[in-house]
């Protein structure tokens, strides 16, 4: 999170994935990505560049993107992004780890309350493989 003071008020920016955002409304919303294009004011190859992870959205698409999420009640929490599970998660993909890399990626998509319950499950999981032994 990065700390801004704007007009003597102070307003943390959260880390987002962008990228991430505008897949899931793509996919969730049924809109295509001339239709996003044209809700965010930039080219459809705008978007695709998104979409594919070869870009960021700039400050103004951002704030567009911020905008259509609210709309349609996203919770941007959900796209808050975390430097150090993404550095894990990029060297477990450039190790051939795939399978651990779409799990860290799954468990960070899921929303607090099921990362507890997750959690709690494997906790359980290994209680009864101690007791086996």
């Amino acid at each position: 999170m990065n700390t801004v003071i704007k007009d003597k008020m102070v307003l943390t920016v959260k880390r987002i994935d962008w990228n991430l955002l505008v897949m899931e409304m793509l996919e969730g919303m049924l809109l295509t990505e001339k239709e996003l294009a044209k809700r965010c004011k930039v080219s459809q190859q705008c978007v695709s560049t998104w979409k594919i992870r070869t870009r960021k959205p700039g400050p103004y698409a951002k704030r567009k993107l911020a905008e259509i999420a609210r709309e349609v009640k996203l919770d941007l929490n959900r796209y808050e992004t975390d430097t150090t599970k993404d550095a894990i998660v990029k060297f477990l993909e450039n190790n051939h780890t795939h399978e651990l890399a779409e799990m860290f990626d799954l468990y960070r998509k899921i929303s607090c309350e099921d990362k507890i319950k997750l959690l709690k499950y494997a906790n359980t999981l290994a209680k009864k493989a101690q007791n086996k032994d």
